[in-house]
């Protein structure tokens, strides 16, 4: 007989050793274990698969008392079961293994013993047996071998572990079978009685069901249940269910108002930053309110509103009411945008907050958009209040989240988020390449924008479908939006009683004036009166608009640069006028001065004469020598220092903005566009009374000076030095911003510098065209003969009276000037017209009267507002944009646009503050003044000019304000706008004189998506998987189970996406930020597959990143595709899975950085450097700045020194220590460096043999 050795520690010999070598001699084989591993297993496999009997017996350790009170664990808890939990939990570690081969092979192996009956197995739940004993032989063998001691059935028991196992073969001791109860045990009798035991479960059928559901096992899960899983995995937030609203809280809900409340939850428990964007009337403030009533409930219970001024009441009023009773000071703080004073005190409370200051649970940030400024004050002041409560969450709201880049998105969710540079990461596809990359979501924004930018400068369409993938990977993660054709079509409202609509449908009708042939006469006879005089012998009517609105950047007066283009044009000069006025050949060929067979019409004369006009006061800096009537490239080679090149750019440009906010003047009113004129021909005689006394001043300055100086323009210079200095010591210490600027800067007009006499006479040439409009527009605007206030009055009385559409109008201009110009001449037309119009009229403004009140008097339903007994009831609602945004006034359906709206999601909100939820008609009219002959042109010049405008944006910028008015580039919303700006011949869109058309014209521009209304179709795949199963919740564990690192087919619908051999696997990255211990996790798609390629001694597997949209084309299915299969996919997972795991980790970045440091900022760390020799400097300012005010005071210090070093070749002492003091804070604060612990593979998916 064979010596074995009697005492085995896995030292001198293992006990997986002695096991085989045993082994050999029998075919039945019992053991006894306190935990069982398939490695374990895989040691002696080879030696049991064709044994007769194996009995496998796991017992369960007992886990000390102290422990489960410790870490609070219930060992009776469905998912802390024995063994099966440990067990699958084990199985699914070996997915990454490189003995997955023949772990695989472990596995089938045991899977087809228990199929044959030779492997059962039985289990003790509780700590019932703690033994560990091998025992070879049955009771009718000659000899027998037992085996017992301290060893696992597990890699570890057998091979690596300090054990002590003692081996017994003496044949009666372990085989011998007792004839009564009172004879002793042997080995085997032992062993029976346990395997009998009434506490031993039978447990074979789950164990080979765990084993072949398990990545080693042979059964793959069936291609729903695996589409679903994946899921789970992309949108883990969708697995978090917050505890349900109270009864009163759900029953005040629409059903999409409550789905939308516990998306929000959901994201501000993972992200701690979510953005509620329902489009306009869906009643954002109600679905926020249950936010924060649910968190006041849950006890975390100081909140904070920041609101609009506007918007104020309106929260308090929702807020008292039911079921919410809340009231301010006691249950919630607010403060508004505009009061930088109050939002000031708030910041210093947190900043500065004792020890018992409880930090702000929840921000809620209405009409966030307004938020989307980095370099203002108020974002600045907001941010560091969010900084000051790091652990604080962030509710955004907002219907439009992006007004004119998708920066603005990206900058609203950075303030939520304190500053943080980085998000999530997104695959980003390359145009033109199969390239995939892995980039941080907001630098894709920024890629994709800078994209879209230079294919509208190009003038080419952008296809933002093509990054439609990314958007949506991307906004997923903080975006809940709801639009009004979506919660329609989901039957997402409860119905309101005697009401058959949920909203009211939408009808579009025109108000039409035309000027009269007498007014056209009169404006021929005043021009032709003044062709020479003051047009200098060019007749404005002539002007060719096609030319001058191609001409973006003019240096010389528009009547000295219509000659200079006629003389070239009648000698054949074209490439001249092409080089000295930047446009192309083709242009220059056009005559500037024809009429094109054209009737003059009264607005194309007056924009015509518009386009005369110099505007000197805006371009003083253009009549110095070396500037004046130069070209382009002429100024350019001067080698202008760039804060001057830029101020001579926008001087050249700045026509182009005054034409186009003028031209919407006109449009509006002709007494607007007079009042601008008024105030046009103001500033040219200050600017000029300035310029006679021997001073340049120009308009900023002049209005300065008038309105703080008088005529003491000495002690305005003086003001201004001192200003400089204090400047200037405040730039060292890093307090430029607390410097409020004073006075004006002296420049004597020195005809040796400047072109003073052109000045002169430039300004007389813009006073004579300016007299010459304001005459013509003072005619027009005479309330008997204004044909656009007859006609409106007209059809205002015709909408009001008619009764269909309730009594109530709300009648929306874009221009101040144009609503005082209304409630100066419209009463007196409609006194008699309209019973009690006087009386019932209100006027508002900016400037003028009170939103809110207003708001109250005329829709005091909606408002939940009582009248005093003093109060009257308002009918007729006349308002700028003030009222545009966030107000409920749907107690009134008539809607009126006095003037032309240009920006379509301005015109979307103002039709959103009568057409939104309560509204109790079951149609809402929207009219439109509209011109009748100059329709065509205002739409043509205004688009040619807003398009000039997008690209003197992209290169200059449109960061002034000129003549008191904002100029706004292009709206982002263009293709919107397309649609009904963009008409054809036999329609104008909502402008259309049929009704029927213009209606649904109108209702395509509602229903038109833009990038915010790309739902993720899979997450709400997923989500109505959720809600389907809400009633049967093991159906949702079940899929939640299956293992990490299960191999699966690709459904047999997708065989048309598939490649032979090709495998998609779904990987996991974990890490860590170390300063917050804030866990990430990241997935990633990979494709691996076979290049046929040859590749020399090198592995012919390659893995390429895919984006989420192209695999789960391939993984999607329908519930009914659900078989299960056999595992029959031959391929060497160990090098596939190490492809796809090297692929992952390589783009993943083991430490992220955080800021990228430009040339400038190299350059300016060298000089910094060369003074404070600071170790590994840029990996400090890499590495360190992780928000973006450290990125904006690093960038100021950058500016700095290389100024400094420029000018005096040399650096401040006060910079040096401000970059100093900036190391300080990077180093002091707890690096948030990216640590990467692991890379798992999720799931892999194969195609169908």
């Amino acid at each position: 007989m064979r010596e074995y050795p009697h005492l085995i520690d896995n030292r001198r010999k293992s006990l997986g050793d002695v096991l085989n070598e045993v082994a050999i001699n029998y075919k039945n084989l019992s053991i006894a274990t306190g935990y069982w591993d398939i490695e374990g297993t895989l040691q002696i496999i080879e030696s049991i698969k064709n044994y007769d009997s194996v009995r496998l017996l796991i017992g369960k350790e007992p886990l000390a008392h102290r422990l489960q009170q410790k870490f609070n664990i219930d060992p009776d808890s469905p998912q802390n079961i024995f063994p099966d939990t440990d067990i699958e939990h084990d199985l699914e570690n070996y997915s990454d293994s490189f003995k997955i081969n023949k772990l695989r092979e472990t596995a089938k192996i045991i899977s087809e013993m228990i199929k044959d009956g030779k492997l059962q197995v039985r289990i003790f739940r509780k700590p019932r047996l703690h033994a560990k004993a091998y025992i070879f032989g049955k009771d009718t063998d000659d000899t027998g071998v037992g085996i017992l001691g301290s060893s696992n059935f597990t890699k570890a028991g057998l091979t690596s572990n300090a054990e002590l196992n003692s081996l017994v073969d003496d044949t009666h001791l372990v085989l011998y079978a007792p004839k009564t109860k009172t004879q002793p045990h042997s080995y085997l009798s032992w062993f029976d009685e346990m395997w009998n035991d009434e506490e031993a479960l039978e447990w074979t059928g789950q164990f080979s069901e765990i084993i072949a559901e398990s990545p080693l096992g042979d059964l793959t899960y069936g291609p729903y249940d695996v589409y679903i899983k994946t899921l789970m995995e992309l949108f883990p937030e969708e697995l978090i269910e917050p505890c349900p609203f109270t009864k009163d809280v759900s029953d005040y809900l629409h059903p999409f108002q409550n789905q939308n409340a516990l998306a929000l939850r959901r994201k501000l428990f993972t992200n701690g930053v979510a953005m509620l964007s329902d489009s306009v009337g869906l009643g954002k403030t109600v679905t926020s309110a249950a936010v924060i009533d649910q968190y006041i409930k849950e006890e975390k219970d100081n909140i904070v509103l920041i609101l609009p001024a506007s918007l104020k009441q309106q929260w308090i009023d929702e807020l008292a009411s039911e079921p919410w009773d809340l009231a301010e000071y006691k249950d919630y703080n607010l403060v508004t945008q505009q009061n930088i004073r109050e939002l000031n005190e708030l910041k210093d409370i947190y900043v500065e907050k004792s020890a018992k200051q409880k930090d702000v649970d929840l921000f809620v940030i209405d009409e966030a958009h307004n938020l989307r400024n980095q370099n203002s004050e108020r974002y600045r002041i907001i941010l560091e209040l969010l900084q000051a409560n790091p652990n604080s969450h962030v509710l955004l709201l907002t219907a439009t989240p992006v007004n004119n880049s998708l920066m603005d998105f990206a900058y609203q969710i950075q303030l939520a988020s304190k500053g943080d540079l980085v998000s999530r990461n997104v695959r980003l596809k390359r145009r033109n390449s199969d390239t995939v990359l892995n980039v941080d979501f907001f630098e894709a924004l920024r890629r994709i924008q800078s994209e879209a930018t230079r294919y509208q400068k190009q003038g080419k369409e952008y296809d933002w479908n093509f990054h439609k993938s990314t958007l949506i990977s991307g906004l997923r993660h903080y975006l809940v939006r709801s639009t009004r054709q979506g919660v329609i079509r989901r039957n997402a409202m409860k119905k309101v009683e005697e009401q058959e609509k949920i909203f009211p449908e939408s009808k579009v009708k025109q108000i039409i004036y035309k000027y009269t042939d007498e007014q056209l006469e009169y404006i021929n006879k005043i021009i032709e009166k003044n062709i020479e005089s003051v047009f200098e012998g060019i007749d404005p009517r002539l002007i060719n608009l096609d030319i001058t609105s191609n001409i973006t950047q003019i240096n010389s007066h528009p009547l000295d640069l219509v000659k200079d283009i006629h003389e070239k044009q009648i000698n054949a000069e074209y490439e001249s006028i092409s080089k000295q006025y930047n446009i192309d050949e083709d242009t220059s060929r056009e005559n500037i001065l024809t009429n094109n067979n054209k009737k003059f019409s009264v607005i194309s004369i007056i924009f015509q004469i518009i386009n005369l006009l110099g505007f000197s006061p805006y371009r003083l800096d253009l009549y110095e020598n070396r500037y004046f009537n130069k070209s382009i490239e002429g100024i350019r080679s001067y080698g202008v220092e760039s804060k001057q090149a830029r101020k001579i750019q926008m001087q050249m440009t700045i026509h182009n903005m005054l034409q186009t906010t003028w031209l919407k003047r006109l449009e509006s009113s002709t007494e607007t566009l007079k009042k601008s004129m008024e105030y046009y021909l103001d500033r040219i005689y200050i600017v000029n009374k300035w310029l006679n006394e021997g001073y340049l001043v120009g308009v900023t300055d002049a209005n300065i000076l008038e309105s703080e100086y008088g005529d003491s323009v000495e002690e305005a210079f003086e003001d201004y030095n001192e200003y400089l200095k204090e400047f200037a010591l405040a730039i060292k210490t890093g307090k430029e911003s607390s410097v409020e600027k004073r006075g004006i800067e002296y420049k004597p007009a020195d005809s040796d510098k400047y072109n003073i006499s052109q000045l002169h006479m430039d300004f007389k040439r813009d006073v004579k065209i300016t007299n010459v409009l304001i005459e013509l527009l003072s005619e027009l605007s005479k309330p008997e003969s204004n044909t656009k206030l007859i006609e409106f009055a007209k059809g205002l009385k015709k909408v009001v009276s008619g009764g269909e559409y309730g009594g109530k109008a709300l009648i929306f201009s874009f221009f101040s000037d144009t609503i005082n110009y209304l409630k100066d001449n419209l009463p007196k037309l409609l006194e008699d017209e309209i019973e009690d119009f006087n009386e019932k009229a209100l006027f508002v403004t900016g400037q003028m009267g009170d939103p809110k009140k207003a708001s109250r008097l005329f829709s005091p339903k909606s408002q939940k507002y009582k009248l005093k007994k003093d109060e009257i009831e308002v009918n007729y609602l006349f308002a700028t944009d003030v009222l545009s945004e966030g107000q409920n006034l749907q107690d009134a359906a008539i809607l009126v646009n006095y003037d032309l709206h240009w920006n379509p999601v301005r015109m979307i909100q103002r039709n959103g503050r009568i057409n939104r939820l309560g509204s109790t008609f079951e149609e809402v009219l929207i009219v439109n003044s509209r011109p009748h002959d100059d329709l065509e042109m205002y739409l043509n010049l205004l688009k040619r000019l807003e398009s000039k405008i997008s690209a003197i944006g992209s290169t200059v910028g449109t960061d002034q304000s000129v003549l008191g008015e904002r100029i706004k580039p292009r709206e982002f919303t263009d293709r919107l706008e397309e649609s009904y700006v963009e008409y054809s011949t036999d329609s104008f869109g909502i402008y259309d004189t049929d009704s029927d058309k213009a209606t649904i014209a109108w209702q395509q521009i509602e229903g038109e998506k833009d990038l915010f209304d790309w739902s993720d179709k899979y997450s709400l795949e997923l989500r109505s998987f959720i809600d389907a199963n809400k009633d049967n919740l093991n159906e949702i564990e079940r899929i939640k189970s299956i293992p990490i690192g299960k191999w699966n087919y690709l459904p047999e619908s997708n065989k048309e996406y598939m490649v032979p051999g090709e495998i998609i696997g779904l990987y996991k990255t974990d890490g860590v930020y170390t300063a917050t211990n804030e866990i990430v996790q990241d997935l990633s798609f990979v494709r691996i597959n076979k290049s046929y390629e040859q590749r020399g001694p090198f592995s012919n597997i390659i893995a390429e990143y895919i984006s989420e949209e192209f695999a789960l084309e391939r993984i999607k299915t329908e519930p009914t595709d659900n078989k299960r299969k056999f595992d029959l996919i031959e391929i060497d997972r160990t090098e596939y899975y190490q492809k796809g795991l090297i692929e992952v980790d390589y783009s993943s970045n083991r430490k992220k950085r955080y800021y990228e440091i430009k040339p400038a900022g190299d350059g300016a760390l060298h000089l910094l450097n060369q003074h404070l020799n600071i170790s590994d400097i840029q990996g400090v300012i890499s590495s360190g700045i992780t928000r973006s005010n450290e990125k904006k005071e690093f960038e100021k210090i950058v500016r700095l020194v290389n100024n400094e070093w420029k000018e005096f070749k040399q650096l401040n002492l006060s910079t040096l220590n401000r970059f100093q003091k900036l190391v300080s804070l990077l180093n002091e604060k707890t690096k948030k460096e990216y640590e990467q612990n692991e890379i798992k593979g999720v799931l892999f998916y194969a195609s169908p043999e």
